[in-house]
């Protein structure tokens, strides 16, 4: 439309000059539109690498013990660049003899697909009863608890129970229970789950669907609970 204008305004010129300067006006608007998208193009490849690194996923869970609703549960995961943070957050109000209401709060870090430090706390009816961290020095685990420091045995470990939020551990047999301070086996049933033995005898199992954890069966020595994602 601006070119067919431009040359309808040049019909007073003679046909040799009005070519001319049309191919110089057509040329110029040509170099305009292929800097104009030039410009926008490496931007959009600068802004790319941005989203693509920077990653962030929020899982809500509902805690059920038979058909009583208890609690909820939070776990985000956060990407960024060769770092990956995972946060839970959960709250269970139920009753045993006497009302419980129990809050944790647990984080995971790692850097290049291995962990770098995780943190687990836990109160009961307001009283703390777990405040652990766990951070690797230079290439040792040190596990901080009860103003206690130990070191672990191993050196690596690459994925624990909150990374089973977001992995189906089709490839692992063992993972890291940062409470327990050890590894646990980890294996496929029958029904399509992954079950879990922790040394204190209680157990969980994790079902997945593509790969995001949609329900965790609990077995405690004194009770059962499932935890199951909200649509």
């Amino acid at each position: 439309m601006i070119l067919f204008i431009i040359y309808t305004l040049l019909k007073k010129y003679n046909n040799q000059r009005k070519i001319k300067i049309f191919l110089k006006i057509n040329q110029f608007l040509k170099d305009s539109i292929y800097r104009l998208l030039g410009n926008l193009l490496i931007r959009l490849l600068l802004f790319l690498p941005m989203v693509s690194l920077a990653q962030n996923v929020k899982l809500n869970y509902k805690i059920m013990q038979g058909r009583n609703d208890i609690g909820w549960l939070r776990i985000e995961k956060k990407i960024t660049e060769n770092k990956e943070e995972l946060l839970l957050v959960s709250e269970i109000k139920t009753k045993v003899i006497l009302p419980i209401t129990m809050f944790t709060k647990e984080s995971s870090t790692f850097e290049n697909g291995k962990l770098i430090y995780s943190s687990q706390f836990r109160k009961t009816n307001g009283s703390t009863k777990l405040d652990k961290q766990t951070k690797l020095v230079a290439d040792k685990y040190e596990v901080l608890e009860n103003g206690e420091k130990v070191e672990l045995a191993f050196t690596i470990i690459n994925t624990n129970l909150l990374s089973l939020y977001f992995q189906e551990p089709i490839t692992s047999n063992l993972v890291y229970c940062d409470k327990q301070q050890c590894f646990a086996k980890i294996t496929k049933i029958a029904d399509g789950g992954y079950k879990m033995k922790f040394p204190n005898g209680n157990s969980n199992c994790f079902y997945y669907k593509e790969g995001i954890c949609t329900k965790i069966s609990i077995e405690h020595s004194f009770y059962s609970a499932e935890i199951i994602l909200k649509p």
